[in-house]
């Protein structure tokens, strides 16, 4: 059934159409215009940044008498709940309006970057496919919906992975990735269906209605935990890494593509659903323990590559660790707020990586003194004393907010950090600590902005926590203090055996892909066909 009522989530259809349009332009066409095909996938993204605004605006004017959720072919209920419906709130809005511009962006580079290849249109035509069908998944008002739009995403990326297709390792990795994104897309698929059958619904607005009926069915608990396991497939957590630190055979704008866009997929599934995970309890707390896991043994390896791009890469997997992490801790809100610094910053860094060559170049100052463990630990008395007074001059203190526990804590270790840099000197020490001051009001700020932005749409960040939680609380603390001190005292000191054999393990990612590949390549074989000089290809 066709839904002829009119609402801003019509506008925001309007976004994806033009990028499958453009998916749609025959090759042979795509080929003999690469630039032309740069430039409408550039302005289709633009248009689509400012159909989003004017849906937002729309939305906001419109108040209560908006249309949220717009179901425009079949139905979000009944037996078999089909149907492609777009939900149209703030976050759809947020995270919509912040893929049309790095699309854009992304658009904008490649025109340059790729310029003379043979298959520059073909990469466009690639681009518009694979951001289309994302921006599907963004607005996408049901579960059914989500697992399609997500499944096209996947198969547009798996060829802009492997653009270069004389490259053994980018077709490998390519090959790798789809394994895992299979699993994550069947357990996402298996989830929808359980949530139908039980249900007789697949809509997001229908599942938070269900959740908040009491007591969950078995159905809706699995439901929970596939959800979980396809947040951890497609974010690379560990053990799952390997792949998302190794997709850097695919050209750079395809790695700011990945890294500050698509896959944030989980995340987003993650905060479509919140509130059946919230009633199931276990599958977040899982959540959060892999994802702190991920961030520790992430944010010690990046110190140890050599490679810009690689150590861009562990940093992906760290911070999308920490974003599990604020979703497990039920930091709904915070972790919007992550998720769009993020995704800015990371699409930024590889799209300049290529001028770090530069800075690696230039002469570098005299190197600071070393700090000592009296130095590390007044810095963090100091950073932790600025940011739980800020905390309370925004009305965030641990009364109303006790998972200030962990994230004041680690908001305490990352000013530590400013200030040991800046520590030399009266005055330069003032100064470091105003603008210490200064990050922390922002960061406050923002959080105190964003919960009441989105309190509509997310879950408040919570002011009571069963005792349990507490415990994870205060090893989130203790592990982001023990990396702290690790990557600003231990490291800067003379390297002990220990030390230099844990640097090589860190540097090889502990190994734990290595088991991992070779399972893959057991369960899916795969031959490489199109490699120069490879009669019949290369099994793997």
């Amino acid at each position: 059934m066709m839904s002829t009522v009119s609402s801003p989530g019509s506008l925001l259809l309007l976004a994806p159409a033009l990028m499958l349009a453009l998916a749609a332009v025959p090759p042979a066409v795509a080929s003999r215009h690469p630039l032309t095909m740069g430039r409408l996938v550039q302005g289709a993204a633009l248009a689509g940044l400012a159909f989003t605004l004017v849906a937002a605006v729309w939305s906001t004017l419109a108040g209560a008498s908006a249309q949220r959720t717009l179901v425009v072919l079949g139905s979000d209920t009944g037996p078999i709940p089909l149907a492609l419906s777009v939900l149209a709130d703030g976050l759809t809005f947020t995270i919509l309006g912040l893929v049309a511009l790095v699309v854009a962006l992304i658009a904008r580079y490649s025109t340059n970057y790729l310029a003379g290849e043979d298959a520059h249109g073909q990469f466009f035509r690639w681009l518009a496919l694979t951001a289309g069908a994302f921006m599907l998944v963004v607005i996408a008002g049901n579960m059914l919906m989500f697992v399609l739009a997500i499944f096209l995403t996947g198969s547009g990326l798996n060829r802009l992975l492997t653009h270069y297709r004389d490259r053994l390792p980018a077709q490998m990795v390519a090959h790798k990735k789809l394994l895992f994104s299979r699993m994550a897309d069947t357990s996402l698929l298996v989830a929808a269906l359980l949530i139908a059958a039980s249900e007789g619904t697949s809509s997001f607005e229908g599942i938070a209605a269900a959740a908040a009926q009491g007591e969950l069915s078995w159905p809706l608990h699995l439901a929970a935990w596939l959800i979980v396991a396809y947040a951890i497939l497609k974010s690379g957590q560990f053990p799952f890494h390997g792949w998302l630190l190794q997709v850097m055979e695919a050209p750079t704008p395809v790695s700011a593509l990945l890294h500050a866009g698509i896959v944030y997929s989980g995340a987003i599934v993650v905060l479509r659903t919140h509130e059946l995970l919230l009633a199931d309890g276990l599958a977040l707390v899982v959540l959060a323990l892999v994802g702190l896991m991920t961030a520790a043994i992430a944010s010690l390896a990046m110190l140890t590559q050599t490679a810009i791009k690689s150590s861009l890469a562990w940093s992906t997997a760290g911070q999308l660790g920490f974003m599990l992490l604020e979703l497990g801790l039920g930091l709904f809100v915070l972790a919007v707020l992550h998720l769009i610094a993020h995704s800015l910053y990371k699409a930024h860094a590889f799209l300049s990586s290529g001028s770090m060559v530069d800075v690696l170049r230039a002469p570098s100052s005299k190197p600071k003194r070393t700090p000592t463990p009296l130095t590390w630990a007044a810095a963090v008395a100091v950073s932790a004393a600025i940011t739980f007074a800020m905390g309370a001059a925004w009305g965030i203190t641990l009364a109303n907010e006790p998972a200030l526990v962990a994230i004041g804590t680690i908001v305490a270790v990352a000013v530590a950090q400013l200030l040991l840099a800046g520590w030399a000197g009266a005055a330069l020490t003032l100064r470091v600590v105003a603008v210490s001051v200064l990050v922390t009001a922002v960061y406050f700020g923002l959080h105190s902005l964003f919960a009441a932005v989105y309190s509509g749409v997310l879950a408040p960040i919570p002011r009571e926590v069963p005792a349990g939680q507490y415990l994870l609380l205060a090893l989130v603390a203790a592990v982001f203090i023990g990396l702290s001190y690790f990557q600003a005292v231990l490291i800067h000191r003379p390297p002990a055996p220990w030390l230099l054999r844990l640097y090589v393990h860190l540097y090889n990612g502990l190994y734990t892909d290595m088991p991992v590949e070779r399972l893959v390549y057991r369960v899916w074989p795969a031959r490489f066909r199109d490699l120069p000089g490879r009669r019949g290809g290369l099994q793997s």
